[in-house]
């Protein structure tokens, strides 16, 4: 039997806190535990879009990953589609079609804020 000391290499998940700027839009962080730096994400306040009889069609809302390595690092607008596949009759395409008009104004106005944020100085 040897009586040198065994060894054996195990990985930890080493966690500090770290203090990060956060941008004006942002609304927080309601996870604090980010397991990598890469991990920490800015969220503005999200936006659903409806049509008819309350389908979502899509929500968007801003965001940025600062420390990504792998994607952006600017401020994007993220939009996601809701689930509005289905069938329609002639008046509810036409009310589906009104939402979507709508949606597409209200959606140009959150890239034109956007724009604001990555163009006019703001954060």
């Amino acid at each position: 039997m040897s009586t040198e000391p065994r060894t054996a290499h195990v990985n930890l998940l080493v966690t500090k806190p770290l203090e990060i700027d956060e941008p004006d839009w942002c609304i927080g962080h309601p996870n604090t535990r980010a397991e990598f730096k890469v991990d920490v994400t800015h969220y503005g306040p999200e936006r659903a879009f409806t049509g008819p009889d309350g389908i979502e069609l899509f929500r968007a809302m801003l965001t940025q990953s600062p420390f990504a390595q792998l994607s952006s690092t600017s401020v994007d607008l993220y939009v996601e589609t809701g689930d509005f596949t289905g069938s329609y009759t002639p008046d509810e395409v036409e009310q589906l079609a009104d939402a979507l008009t709508q949606a597409a104004e209200q959606l140009r106005a959150l890239g034109q804020d956007l724009a604001r944020i990555l163009y006019g100085g703001g954060q």
